[in-house]
């Protein structure tokens, strides 16, 4: 028998508003309420999802996926939420759902405080009416985001440090969350590194010694003082690389200041970000304590500008960051020099867990590569089968944009005729002129952001159409690179996600497509 599905949501941005309505207590009293006088409900089974801190504006919740897993299985005869934003605050995906998903499984959906259910609502303005309250739910979330960004802003100049985690050398007050203190044990080495790399070492030395003297990686030792696992995904063991040392000694927190606003979010809701040039980075001098000098720290930085000066660019092999030591788990070094070869540097780092040695040249593994992604290419038919299928993501990526533009010009048809209606009343004496004028304001508002999105929709829908006349009908640069028997970055990226070197010159390839 199909189960009634109670869906409650409470995201950060909730924590702004202070509207008990909105807790995950009274969502759940008022949804259990409405389902008791509901006859046909009453009788089902009840099961209760629930995302706690889960932003609206994507569907990328643990909780929801559960939800529609359910959904798909057909174990879901009904959806209740206490209000259509609940569910989710992008109209785009709402009306997906609401309109097509959930009527083709068969799935009731009722919206309490939006008096919707869609048994009452087959076509019609039901439909229009939730497209339209989904606009404004869009135009909320981003109003909100703005105040929440804003207000993390004025925090963060007043020197709130505001990141999860202190950075190595450091540790949270336990008295105040927003400050930071110097962590004894793990300052210690951070002196040691910049007063090693002042002395003459190279990082890569500075890093090889660390890890002989079993000194913790910075992740391992925030995890076993901190509790928290920042490489839960990594299968190797964290060590001390080349790396992790060069951006240690870049860090100007270790000289007092709290540098923030390196990165800027690409979309509301979403987990893309740019980052900054460092000139537009903002920077807070004497927040907290420093580790090194100010002195000394200028001299390294001189010294990381001169390495830079004097250095120069290798060709970058088109396996780069793709190849991975099946031993120890780490990316694998591509060094040019002698017979180029891609080798475990790690074994090198962390003699102490020394692995029999793991390396293949680039003779040996790029006509393995390339031989794979050949028979990947037969298997699937040919190139243009591919390529076809890349420009139907492309046409699907378009097919939502325009659907999405759409959705946004009825919204402003609907907006005229409720001005129009409003204009009526007014003039009919239904209602006065204050209350008119606040109506006025309200739809002006409304109206510009309404053609604010229209035109950067129709901007983006350009670009995608664009990029699909941009594509080419057939693979030809990939069927020309494989006949010319050379690997280059952009057949690599387009197909390989990984390469895995296992003992005795063994290779497994992971696709990015599903094989």
């Amino acid at each position: 028998m199909k189960k009634v599905a109670m869906y409650l949501r409470l995201s950060k941005e909730d924590e702004y508003i202070k509207d008990e309505s909105n807790s995950i207590s009274s969502q759940r009293a008022l949804i259990k309420k409405h389902i008791r006088g509901i006859p046909e409900l009453k009788k089902m089974e009840t099961v209760e999802f629930k995302d706690d801190g889960y932003t609206g504006k994507n569907m990328n919740r643990p909780r929801m996926q559960d939800l529609l897993t359910m959904v798909k299985a057909q174990k879901i005869g009904c959806i209740v939420v206490k209000d259509i934003s609940r569910f989710s605050r992008d109209h785009l995906e709402t009306g997906k759902y609401l309109e097509q998903i959930f009527p083709f499984m068969g799935v009731r959906f009722i919206a309490i405080n939006d008096n919707y259910d869609s048994k009452d609502f087959v076509g019609g303005i039901g439909e229009i009416d939730v497209a339209f309250k989904g606009i404004l739910y869009d135009f909320y979330s981003e109003d909100l985001s703005e105040k929440i960004k804003t207000s993390f802003e004025v925090s963060r100049a007043k020197g709130k440090y505001q990141a999860t985690l202190a950075p190595y050398g450091y540790r949270k007050d336990p008295n105040d969350k927003y400050s930071l203190l110097i962590d004894d044990e793990a300052a210690e080495v951070v002196r040691r590194i910049f007063r090693e790399y002042i002395e003459g070492k190279s990082a890569y030395q500075i890093a090889q010694d660390l890890n002989g003297e079993d000194v913790e990686a910075p992740a391992v030792y925030i995890k076993r003082t901190v509790g928290y696992d920042c490489q839960k995904d990594h299968k190797g063991k964290m060590i001390w690389n080349n790396a992790t040392v060069m951006r240690m000694l870049r860090n100007e927190s270790y000289v007092g200041t709290y540098v923030y606003h390196k990165y800027e979010q690409t979309a509301v809701g979403g987990g893309a970000k740019k980052v900054l040039d460092p000139e537009k980075w903002k920077r807070v001098p004497n927040n907290h304590p420093a580790i090194i000098s100010d002195a000394d720290f200028e001299r390294v930085q001189n010294r990381l500008a001169q390495n830079k000066k004097h250095g120069f660019r290798k060709p970058v092999h088109p396996l780069s960051r793709k190849v991975e030591c099946g031993l120890c788990h780490h990316n694998m070094r591509h060094e040019s020099s002698g017979y180029p070869k891609f080798t475990c540097a790690h074994m090198y780092l962390d003699k102490g867990n020394w692995h029999e040695r793991n390396t293949i040249r680039d003779q040996d593994l790029e006509p393995i590569v390339l031989s794979a992604i050949q028979k990947q290419l037969d298997l699937r038919a040919s190139s243009a089968e591919i390529c076809e299928e890349r420009r139907q993501g492309q046409q699907e990526k378009m097919d939502a944009a325009e659907c999405k533009l759409r959705d946004l010009q009825l919204s402003l048809e609907r907006l005229h005729g409720d001005q129009m209606e409003a204009f009526e009343a007014y003039k009919d004496g239904t209602t006065d002129k204050d209350a008119f004028l606040q109506q006025k304001e309200m739809y002006d508002q409304l109206e510009f952001k309404l053609n604010d999105g229209i035109q950067k929709q129709t901007e983006v829908v350009k670009a995608l159409e664009k990029e699909l006349d941009a594509m080419p009908e057939g693979l030809a640069v990939v069927d020309e690179t494989i006949t010319a028997d050379k690997l280059t970055k952009e057949l690599v990226d387009a197909f390989v996600e990984k390469v895995i070197l296992k003992p005795e010159r063994q290779v497994e390839i992971v696709w990015k497509f599903k094989q």
